[in-house]
């Protein structure tokens, strides 16, 4: 049984075109793995920056009930003031 050439360059073509079709995917594959690396970089920054946000709100609901307290306390006090003169 003999293989013709121009079977073989068929082959050959074909075998070329796969190498070149992986190797793009190889190069195609690198990037998008350095871009998923990129993005949960992001990721974990913005959880970060979420999580300080956060404190910050709990913070400033924290030192509003204490001040809408304080306020109220005063208010009492200036309210039995008006009622004592």
């Amino acid at each position: 049984m003999t293989v013709s050439n121009k079977s073989l360059d068929q082959l050959e073509s074909r075998v070329t075109q796969v190498v070149q079709l992986v190797s793009s995917l190889q190069t195609e594959n690198k990037v998008l793995e350095e871009e998923v690396e990129k993005l949960r970089k992001n990721v974990e920054e913005v959880k970060k920056d979420n999580s300080t946000k956060n404190q910050l709100i709990q913070q400033f609901k924290n030192d509003r009930l204490r001040i809408r307290s304080r306020v109220e306390r005063i208010a009492a006090k200036v309210v039995a003031l008006e009622e004592f003169s």
